[in-house]
């Protein structure tokens, strides 16, 4: 009986110690990478407003806005859903006209006044090739294709509301407009890419002929970081490394890292974070917007999030012990 007993210990701490060393070495090899791992899949994930409390939301962030002004759709309704189905991916390398065109002109421009500012733009000498010649900095990334389904309190529509790729025609010219997600292999580039653009706006701004008909801001670090987490940042593995290099270099004042999530410390009618966590695949997991006192006042979480992970680890751990623990008490039972 002692000798069962103890063969069934034995086991069970063998299969522990197992687990152990696994998880460690597996652990070990992602912090001894000296490369940044895509971890993307494909798939769905979707997405949910646990919790919207309105009051609180203005009295802390803004009156005038709500989280609709952050994410499209029925973003300001709790149990409101999204989803995001992720198609594949492909390994790109952009130029400076690429980043101008897909990152920083949609954020602050219209899609008609776009086409407007590419002819302008074309018209005075700042066309691909000219950019990208007095810009030469390219930037590997792995760029993602999704359709995307705003936020709803009803039934998914069967068609999305928007695709990541949109062609447009200019004057015979088949322009490309990519919003899709993007993935910089080098967090590093952040840096230089937003250095880069401002230098490219300020050159634009001095242009009379230009500036009569548009102004280019000029983007502070925070707020570039603030605008790539709100359009989809994902991120490559290890996460933590990849936050904490794209965070610093950037020198952003008011945003941090703690293990996969990034926070933003922020100002509205009173000080409040943005917490964005970002789960296995690199996407974002979970956006959590907390007032002074700590209290969660709005939240998203998706079929992404790291607890599921955690738990689905759980389960098969407990399950294998379980399981052994029959095999062992099974043999007693025949051995008898």
């Amino acid at each position: 009986m002692n000798w069962i007993i103890y063969k069934t210990k034995t086991s069970i701490l063998s299969f522990t110690l197992l687990c152990i060393i696994l998880i460690g070495a597996f652990s070990t090899s992602i912090s001894a990478s000296t490369t940044y791992q895509l971890t993307l899949t494909k798939g769905t994930d979707e997405f949910v407003v646990d919790l919207y409390n309105d009051t609180d939301w203005k009295t802390t962030v803004d009156p005038s806005l709500t989280p609709r002004d952050w994410f499209e759709g029925e973003a300001n309704v709790t149990n409101a859903k999204s989803k995001i189905t992720l198609k594949g991916w492909t390994p790109n390398t952009w130029g400076m006209y690429d980043v101008l065109i897909s990152i920083f002109m949609p954020e602050y421009f219209s899609f008609g006044e776009i086409l407007a500012l590419l002819i302008i733009l074309d018209l005075h000498g700042y066309n691909e090739a000219n950019i990208n010649a007095s810009y030469t900095s390219d930037y590997d990334l792995w760029y993602g294709l999704r359709a995307v389904w705003n936020y709803t309190t009803n039934d998914y529509e069967e068609n999305p509301s928007n695709k990541d790729i949109l062609n447009m025609y200019i004057i015979h010219k088949s322009l490309r407009l990519q919003t899709g997600i993007i993935i910089l292999q080098n967090p590093l580039d952040f840096k230089t890419m937003l250095d880069d653009y401002n230098a490219l706006a300020t050159e634009l701004n001095g242009n009379p002929f230009i500036n009569t008909s548009a102004y280019f801001p000029i983007v502070s670090a925070d707020d570039f970081l603030w605008q790539l987490a709100l359009n989809g940042l994902a991120i490559a593995e290890p996460q933590t490394d990849y936050l904490e290099a794209l965070v610093s270099e950037l020198g952003c004042e008011n945003a941090s890292v703690s293990g996969s999530t990034l926070i933003f410390e922020r100002y509205g009618l009173t000080n409040y974070t943005v917490e964005i966590s970002y789960g296995e695949k690199g996407m974002m997991s979970s956006f959590t917007v907390k007032d002074i006192g700590n209290t969660v006042i709005y939240q998203i979480t998706s079929s992404n999030s790291e607890w599921l992970f955690y738990l689905l680890l759980i389960i098969v751990s407990a399950s294998s012990v379980v399981l052994i623990v029959y095999v062992v008490l099974r043999n007693r039972k025949h051995k008898r």
